[in-house]
């Protein structure tokens, strides 16, 4: 009988269980290696198991979740934006524009030919409207009812004033003509930017223009109109005031023969010794 069979002799069950102290000598550190060889092991899987939920936490982390639907509403939502945006851009845009002058505004210089047709129409001593003391001018070359004593100077005198007043008409026309070029060309360069114009500030200063070309040609009809006044009025004041000083000259003359002349006082011709 073996040392095992000896020492567990009742019961062969637990005889196969538990071995012998030789066996058990032998068989302890065996055991002991292997718990502590399975601790390690437990160890070694934790860790693992440890090291892999943090790595694939991290990869959760970095790693996005696509959903379709949010990504739909979200690009709907930039597309809106930058639709808004778009739409204000344009808003300044048309806001720029309608601010915007033009190019170059059809305006023109009436002013030179309006300062010139003065100047002719203010000589010095003349009888034009613009003249310095015209209206005493005026009545010494037509003083009407004063008798001529000088017939030929008075005549030659009048006839000068009278033709330097028609001079400078003559020549404030010749001013007027010199600007009918300039307004052709301001009218036609209006008609070009009528049909260009972008925004109410371009108009409103397309129709300010306007309204200063009717202006002047306003100032140059007057002055025209004021130079044809001026040269009838000293052509029938000649033509009124010869036939009146006239009249009036006739008039002194029989008014001198019509009155008595007084007796002259008796003459002696007799010499005293």
């Amino acid at each position: 009988m073996t040392c095992h069979q000896a020492d567990h002799e009742p019961s062969m069950r637990a005889a196969s269980f538990w071995p012998c102290a030789a066996e058990r000598q032998v068989v302890a550190p065996t055991r002991r290696a292997r718990r502590c060889r399975g601790w390690r092991g437990f160890l070694r899987i934790s860790m693992i198991g440890l090291v892999s939920s943090a790595i694939t936490q991290g990869a959760s982390a970095q790693i996005a979740v696509y959903d379709p639907a949010n990504y739909a509403e979200n690009v709907l939502h930039y597309v809106n934006q930058m639709t808004q945006i778009k739409n204000q851009l344009d808003q300044v845009k048309y806001q720029l524009r309608a601010l915007a002058k033009l190019p170059s505004a059809p305006w023109r210089n009436a002013g030179q030919a309006l300062a010139n047709i003065g100047g002719l129409m203010g000589a010095p001593h003349s009888l034009g409207y613009a003249a310095s003391g015209v209206s005493t001018t005026f009545r010494s070359y037509y003083p009407v009812t004063k008798p001529v004593t000088d017939w030929p100077t008075e005549q030659r005198a009048q006839g000068h004033a009278a033709v330097n007043v028609f001079g400078a008409a003559i020549d404030a026309t010749a001013q007027q003509q010199a600007t009918v070029a300039a307004g052709r060309a301001a009218i036609q360069r209006m008609k070009q930017l009528n049909g260009a114009v972008n925004g109410h500030e371009q108009a409103l200063e397309l129709q300010n223009s306007a309204a200063v070309y009717s202006a002047e040609e306003l100032m140059l009809l007057r002055q025209a109109v004021m130079t044809q006044t001026n040269i009838q009025a000293v052509y029938f004041a000649g033509r009124i005031n010869e036939e009146v000083q006239r009249d009036e000259a006739a008039r002194t003359a029989l008014a001198q023969l019509a009155t008595p002349q007084t007796a002259s006082p008796d003459l002696s011709l007799r010499v005293t010794p």
